[in-house]
């Protein structure tokens, strides 16, 4: 079939099938990604980098980053490359003149890199909230040094602060969030216009409602065409619903016809994980994504990564583009149905017209094996292959695909049994369908079982994506806190980051495990502060009496490095009672393997076992002389 090149042959093609073809349902196109990759160490450092910004010819990468040799927490840095085949260079600061003693985060440039847009950060008065504004840098030339930033003197509503911006390549657009701390924390998306470089700007107006129909947008990028627009659930609110993490990457596109933005979407596994991803932005030729993640297979903190964007063309997804998914894209032509809108961009523009035969024809005849399939549930919990105990195993939940509206859901004991079953099956494996992302086990769940489900998802165009065997082990214990919920691990265990009295930091782990996906990692710190402590609190009183257990159970792991100290946790009833258990040696702290520490629970008094609401783990002795330092591993806190 190569004989199809040519742009005047395909649209005789086009003109061919379009005789031939008979009525029938269509398919949704869409995108997807490939692997993530690291940036490498000439890019990435040993701390933070966060929310790159890709220049229109992609031979600079621009952000921000913590590292060292910097004027303040974080400085904008860029890192180059001759041609887009070549790797990347050794990132440098753009000195002085853009960076700051404050703080610059989240760049942004326009396409002939002659403006350059940033946050700058400073502590407000009397407070440990952040204050945010906008700042633009210009040069007259790519050859010319960045000129003096100056602060964008923007409308925002009163008590809100404007940060992360994100201009257009044309230099005529500027998104950004708004953002309000607090008791009440929030932040929406705006987006302000000019209608020359030389003219001022315009009223900020909200990207809308559909967009801003949560708490906590943040973080904007506008795609090169204006037509996508991603975004960040930020941290300090809740998670929208249908998100990986607590901090996601979502998208909206942009409808021509209605002249808005649609219902965001997540933008899925492989971008989004357990991790903490933030927001970047696509290359010009939306070809590649830039954004930063925590996730394992680091070299600092938070590292800057990119993933291939893949347009989806395997229209129904017999893993062969061929002629019935040419069939597909004739039906929908010069309509503004998604299904088949794959180009120019892999977003498409609004019209299935001869950008995205075009598209269509460069993987013609081709097998594809699409690494995730975003119209498939995804992200379930339990996690595939995981341990859960009696009590958790009950009610499972999944991340729904891009398109669903309804959901298929099979359980059973048998891998095979659960992976060849359908509608029609009387076994009881099929559960029926239903419109909750969430299924209640209605049979008994007992130690030791292993359950295998599967969800298909049922789209709206009618078709049914079917979906992956996952499957779970029941333990005969119950569990506390084995560090594997979605939501960052310093979200639930309060550390020191912002008490001169605490020396404690702790943040996700994913390569050092006992089991399951991630741990938790603590550092401490005990040089200046006293003690080094991470806490854990219950709204509602955890019974630990129940089921009949008797031992609570922590697995540690130090290292050899680390400053043997004293170890302890603390728990804390409903009615403020306390006790303490002391671990009988401190040099725990320095094995480089998984320990056990077994506390009997009949030793534990003068605290009400039915009614735990905290629990401490404390690194230290409040003693005057200076302490040590390290770093801890905890996983797995149960009951047996």
């Amino acid at each position: 079939m190569y004989w199809l090149n040519g742009n005047r042959m395909r649209l005789v093609v086009v003109g061919i099938v379009a005789v031939i073809v008979v009525g029938g349902g269509s398919a949704r196109a869409d995108f997807t990604f490939g692997e993530p990759t690291n940036l490498g160490p000439m890019v990435n450092g040993s701390a933070y980098e966060g929310k790159p910004c890709i220049s229109a010819d992609g031979l600079s990468l621009y952000f921000s980053s913590d590292r060292e040799d910097t004027n303040a927490p974080d400085d904008i840095w860029v890192s180059t490359r001759l041609t887009t085949d070549d790797p990347w260079g050794s990132a440098e600061n753009l000195g002085p003149v853009v960076n700051s003693e404050l703080g610059e985060f989240c760049v942004s440039v326009t396409a002939d890199e002659l403006e350059l847009y940033f946050e700058r950060w400073d502590y407000g008065q009397g407070t440990t909230y952040y204050i945010f504004d906008i700042w633009v840098a210009k040069r007259p030339d790519r050859e010319s040094a960045w000129g003096e930033p100056e602060k964008l003197d923007l409308t925002i509503p009163e008590g809100f602060f404007a940060g992360s911006p994100s201009v257009s390549g044309d230099g005529l657009a500027l998104y950004f969030g708004v953002y309000h701390f607090g008791d009440d924390p929030q932040s929406q998306l705006y987006v302000v216009e000019r209608q020359t470089r030389n003219a001022p700007w315009g009223e900020p107006a909200s990207v809308g409602p559909v967009v801003n129909n949560w708490s906590c947008q943040a973080q904007p990028a506008i795609s090169s065409d204006g037509l996508l627009l991603l975004f960040n659930d930020w941290w300090a609110g809740p998670s929208r619903p249908g998100g990986y993490g607590k901090e996601d990457v979502w998208f909206t596109r942009y409808s021509k016809n209605n002249g808005s933005w649609v219902e965001p979407m997540n933008l899925g596994a492989p971008i989004n994980t357990k991790a903490i991803e933030l927001c970047g932005a696509p290359s010009a030729d939306g070809s590649t994504y830039y954004f930063s993640s925590d996730r394992p297979n680091e070299h600092g903190l938070s590292d800057i990564w990119q993933a291939p964007i893949i347009p989806i063309v395997d229209f129904d997804r017999d893993r062969n583009v061929g002629i019935s998914d040419l069939t597909l894209m004739v039906e929908a032509w010069g309509t503004d149905d998604p299904q088949c809108d794959i180009g120019p961009m892999p977003w498409g523009d609004g019209v299935v017209d001869a950008a995205d035969l075009e598209v269509l024809m460069d993987q013609w005849g081709e097998e594809v094996n699409y690494l995730h399939d975003p119209r498939q549930a995804s992200r379930p919990m339990p996690s595939d292959h995981s341990i859960s105990d009696v009590e958790q195993a009950v009610s499972i939940r999944w991340v729904p695909g891009r398109y669903t509206v309804q959901h298929d859901v099979y359980v059973g004991m048998d891998h095979i049994d659960v992976e060849e079953a359908d509608m029609s099956d009387t076994t009881g494996i099929y559960r029926g369908r239903q419109e909750a992302c969430e299924y209640t086990l209605p049979e008994a769940v007992l130690p030791n079982q292993t359950f295998y489900w599967r969800i298909d998802e049922l789209n709206t165009d009618t078709t049914i994506a079917k979906g992956q065997v996952w499957s779970f082990s029941v333990a005969d214990y119950l569990i506390v806190d084995d560090m594997e919920v979605s939501e960052p691990v310093w979200q639930r265990w309060w550390d020191g980051w912002v008490d001169p009295n605490n020396g404690s930091y702790v943040d996700d782990e994913f390569t050092v495990v006992h089991s399951g996906e991630k741990s938790m990692y603590l550092s401490y710190d005990n040089s200046e502060a006293p003690i080094s402590q991470v806490d854990r609190f219950w709204e509602n009183p955890q019974d630990w009496t129940r089921k009949g257990v008797e031992t609570l159970i922590l697995w540690l792991h130090g290292g050899p490095d680390n400053t043997a100290e004293p170890l302890r946790i603390s728990l804390g009833d409903s009615s403020d009672n306390m006790t303490v258990v002391v671990h009988p040696d401190p040099a725990v702290l320095l094995s480089d393997d998984w320990q056990q520490w077994s506390i009997p629970l009949a030793n534990v008094t003068n605290v009400n076992l039915a009614e735990i609401t905290s629990m401490a783990i404390v690194i230290g002795d409040n003693a005057t002389e200076e302490g040590g330092i390290g770093m801890l591993y905890v996983d797995d806190i149960c009951l047996h």
